[in-house]
């Protein structure tokens, strides 16, 4: 009874006691008859007492005889209706104990069903509202949904604040050229003298794209002396040779305007008014022969990263000719190593030759293959909070809740300053509190065998502490892998512009290239200036 519903206990009940009373009420009719036939035999002997004076002793042999009779029958037929009673209220408790247990398995097996799509909906559920805040999934992703911004407000109006220092337009120091406006007649008809020499300036700045052709014309001639044949030689040797600042302006709308191979030479030959017609195998051929000439600089890049302190790692992935590849990058606030690969494991780093005999701080996202290698490892708490939001929206985990302000109250802590041990010590002791809140909670309201997203997360933050926490004892290292994953963006943006990679070396060559002209950005270089030197064979080696 216990296992049934409250509506099927109050209907059985119900009937229990219908039936319960139609047997009192047929009782209870046959006591009535059965006192009317007491009192009917009370008639009857009352009759014969009144006679009996006249007939006592003729009668009263068969008198009693008659009466022993029918007081035998009176209690056969009792016996008879009690026994029939009693029968059919015992087939009657037979059947339905044989339907409450049919109608309890009914039960148990539709509330079975009900908790099997109660977890399913929960898990539906769960899934439909990843985005891009709550979960590792892209802002892509997110179609037109609107995702609530993470970010606490401010209360501070948008725009420049109160005490912002300003930014005007400044002067150029040397212009290309002046021109002096002096009207020589005034409006009476008189000429115009100037003796101040003071004047108001105003500048009008463009820019000039003109195409520069230089054909060279060698001829043959004979000394008139010795008659010996004199031979020029042009200072190019191929039949048409493109300069450094054409094929540098290339591979900059390439690498950093992450403009497709055919999109650039439409719009050089658009620039140059359909005078330079150039093929997508030139644009390409442009790429690999600056890849060649960086050589030096990667180098000096990857001495530079093997040496620092701390190192951000992400990658992400790229296609090349219908093939699913990867695009790697190893960087900090100074230095960008980007590596394409075909695997995503720690293969491919060990093929870059960084991270073997890296020995400082390695800033990731959780990738076990990457606790192959020997350095010290910190976790990105920006991933742990994105995943904590989505525990705290789909399963209203308090544990989550609490962690999320520990975070963020750890990261404004660590803001510029260095944190004494007691501080230190005390965020650890809050992180294993609120993990130990949060096993209590598991046990409480879920099943031993539950094996959630949410569990599985709180496993990783208790397995994962020291490298979560790594930022609090030690100042290099930052809050999350931010800096990789900025400098990985910018692929996205290639890929939806671009599309895939046609070759099969396109993702490598691209790989070198962002990573002279990433390097030449962070170090404040000019790209432009530096791409050109390169193809002078003058690279910057920073």
């Amino acid at each position: 009874m216990r296992n049934l519903p409250k509506k099927l206990e109050v209907n059985y009940d119900r009937r229990i006691f219908e039936q319960l009373q139609e047997t009192i009420e047929l009782s209870e009719r046959l006591q009535k008859e059965i006192e009317e036939l007491k009192n009917s035999y009370r008639r009857e002997i009352r009759s014969m007492d009144a006679e009996r004076s006249k007939i006592e002793n003729e009668i009263r042999g068969k008198f009693r005889k008659e009466r022993w009779e029918r007081e035998s029958a009176y209690e056969k037929g009792i016996n008879n209706i009690k026994v029939y009673y009693e029968k059919g209220i015992a087939e009657l408790s037979k059947t339905q104990r044989e339907e409450v247990k049919r109608l309890n398995e009914i039960v148990c097996d539709q509330a079975a069903e009900i908790e099997r799509l109660k977890e399913e909906n929960a898990g539906l559920r769960e899934i439909l509202n990843k985005n891009s805040s709550n979960s590792s999934k892209p802002p892509s992703s997110d179609g037109f949904k609107k995702i609530q911004n993470s970010r606490a407000p401010s209360g501070r109006k948008a725009g420049g604040q109160k005490g912002h220092k300003g930014h005007v337009a400044v002067f150029y120091e040397k212009p290309t050229e002046i021109i002096e406006i002096k009207a020589k007649k005034c409006g009476c008809g008189d000429r115009i003298q100037y003796t101040n020499r003071s004047y108001a300036k105003k500048q009008l700045a463009d820019i000039e794209i003109h195409t520069k052709i230089i054909e060279y014309r060698t001829y043959h001639g004979i000394c008139e002396c010795c008659g010996r044949q004199s031979e020029n030689r042009a200072p190019i040797t191929d039949r048409i040779t493109y300069g450094n600042t054409l094929k540098s302006f290339s591979n900059m709308l390439s690498t950093e305007g992450n403009v497709s191979i055919n999109r650039i030479g439409q719009m050089i030959t658009e620039i140059t008014g359909g005078i330079l017609n150039l093929s997508e195998g030139t644009i390409c051929k442009w790429n690999k022969d600056l890849s060649k000439h960086l050589i030096p600089s990667i180098q000096t890049i990857k001495e530079k990263l093997l040496t620092a302190p701390v190192l951000n790692k992400d990658e992400t992935g790229i296609r090349e000719i219908k093939k699913s590849n990867w695009l790697h990058v190893l960087s900090n606030n100074k230095y960008s190593l980007f590596y394409a690969d075909s695997q995503r494991s720690k293969n491919a780093d060990i093929r870059a030759g960084i991270l073997p005999a890296f020995k400082g701080v390695l800033v990731h996202d959780n990738f076990k293959s990457l606790y192959h290698f020997t350095c010290t490892h910190a976790e990105c708490n920006a991933h742990i909070l994105r995943y904590l939001k989505g525990v705290v929206e789909s399963k209203d985990r308090k544990w989550a809740k609490a962690m999320i302000e520990l975070l963020l109250a750890a990261k404004t802590a660590v803001k510029g300053n260095v944190l004494s041990p007691t501080k230190i010590l005390d965020f650890h002791r809050l992180y294993d509190e609120i993990l130990e809140n949060g096993r209590l909670e598991f046990l409480e309201n879920e099943k031993p065998e539950y094996s959630g997203n949410d569990i599985k997360l709180w496993r990783r933050m208790k397995e994962y502490k020291t490298q979560h926490l790594l930022f609090l004892s030690d100042i290099n290292v930052p809050f999350d892998n931010n800096q990789a994953e900025r400098d990985l963006r910018m692929i996205k943006a290639k890929t939806k512009i671009s599309g895939c990679f046609r070759s099969s070396d396109g993702g490598s060559v691209f790989a070198v290239l962002k990573s002279y002209t990433s390097t030449l950005r962070k170090n404040g270089f000019n790209i432009f200036d530096g791409i050109r030197s390169a193809w002078s064979a003058n690279p910057v080696l920073f």
